[in-house]
């Protein structure tokens, strides 16, 4: 029987690619057996219930029944020995063992889940940051469309793609200025990973104050909502960021940015915050026939912080600081359509610190349209310059666990 449960363990994320959350049960006495995938991580711990395993073998409530079910990524194992109503617990990579004991095997089932939510809080601290390493659909961390991933993501386009735009951008010039810019930028992102896809759909909301010495230095603030969904799981993120970018030279910039986010996803059985500040560059070169070449570095760390839930304050404890750099080119194309340009940019990402399923990935995109400034004449010696911009991009994610692609829409107004 050991070995059956070793080889479940080797070979279960293969047999169940397409769910996020999978069990095979075993009816020990009687050499029957069942698959079955999940949504939701309610469901499948009900897949214990006596009614649910009747419904699918022969099943005396005295039977033996070895489970393993597939946690997102993180494998454990569920178990009742022979005439038993106890329920025992074991997910060993992380070492933990646990038994629940009912009245009856229900009973049993109703006990484990009621300590996972109210009273198993070091061990859920556990699970989450080992599912941050092992499972490719985290909300947390871990891969792109995590909340760190999403946070990452947002810091870098505050501090390099909105300012190296500003900077390469047709009329670009320091006295250029929107004096209250909003951005939106609407976007939909999809990463395949070990067969499992999610697929997000943000809304980055950002708005700036430039000052008058320079519209290049500005205060901004961005709102990015994010929902997003995995093989039928649902999930929910909130961010809220603040970027100071401060002219060190004609051609850079540097925006030192702190955020708050949290996410959360009853399906999922997951809710965290996650808390950060980063340091971005953005340096442009001009090139012969009005190209420009823009670099980007970013450093950044970011951190799990505690999250109060009743009486216990749960944190994951996962810490990284991040590494992100980028080149991006500023094709004008005012042969197809005056004050029009295409940028073609690689952007590398990089983590270190606790471990992740994903701890590097590039991206590689392409953005075309419309950038332009409007002069409003105020007086002989005032005038006001007002840039509207209006994008469209495509992106491929690439890394050694998976991939996937973006398209968004910009405005500027």
């Amino acid at each position: 029987m050991l070995n059956r449960i070793i080889l479940s363990l080797i070979t279960f994320t293969a047999l169940a690619q397409a769910s996020v959350f999978s069990i095979d049960v075993v009816n020990a006495d009687s050499s029957q057996s069942y698959k079955q995938g999940f949504s939701s991580v309610e469901d499948t711990f009900n897949a214990l219930d006596t009614d649910a395993i009747k419904s699918q073998i022969n099943y005396n409530e005295t039977d033996a029944i070895n489970a393993v079910v597939d946690f997102r990524g993180l494998p454990l194992t569920l178990d009742y020995i022979s005439n038993s109503t106890t329920l025992s617990l074991n997910i060993p990579s992380i070492g933990v063992t646990e038994t629940f004991s009912g009245v009856t095997r229900d009973d049993s089932v109703n006990i484990l889940t009621d300590w996972l939510k109210k009273n198993g809080g070091a061990v859920v601290e556990k699970m989450m940051k080992k599912l941050a390493e092992v499972s490719p659909v985290d909300p947390i961390a871990g891969n792109p469309n995590s909340l760190m991933g999403l946070s990452v993501s947002n810091d870098f386009t505050t501090g390099f793609m909105n300012v190296a735009t500003q900077q390469t951008g047709n009329e670009a010039s320091s006295s250029v200025v929107n004096k209250n810019a909003i951005i939106i930028a609407p976007t939909y992102s999809s990463f395949d990973a070990d067969g499992i896809k999610s697929k997000s759909y943000i809304l980055p909301l950002a708005y700036s104050f430039s000052f008058d010495r320079d519209s290049r230095e500005k205060l901004s603030f961005s709102i990015p909502v994010t929902y997003t969904e995995v093989e039928g799981a649902k999930s929910a993120s909130l961010s809220l960021g603040l970027a100071y970018s401060k002219p060190i030279a004609d051609s850079w910039v540097l925006t030192p940015s702190i955020s708050y986010g949290a996410s959360g996803s009853v399906d999922l059985g997951a809710l965290a915050q996650v808390v950060s500040t980063s340091l971005t560059s953005s340096y442009s070169w001009k090139l012969p026939d009005d190209y420009v070449l823009s670099m980007g570095n970013m450093i950044g760390y970011y951190t799990t912080v505690k999250l109060y839930d009743g009486d216990y304050a749960y944190n994951p404890g996962i810490q990284n600081v991040v590494y992100r750099n980028a080149l991006m080119l500023n094709i004008p194309t005012d042969f197809l359509m005056k004050k029009t340009s295409l940028e073609t940019f690689i952007i590398d990402t990089r983590y270190t610190g606790t471990a992740l399923y994903m701890n590097q990935y590039q991206e590689y995109g392409v953005s075309y349209g419309y950038d332009a400034v409007n002069i409003n004449i105020l007086s002989d010696k005032e005038e006001y310059r007002v840039r509207k911009s209006l994008k469209v991009g495509v992106s491929y994610l690439d890394s050694n666990k998976g991939n996937g692609f973006k398209v968004n829409f910009g405005f500027i107004f």
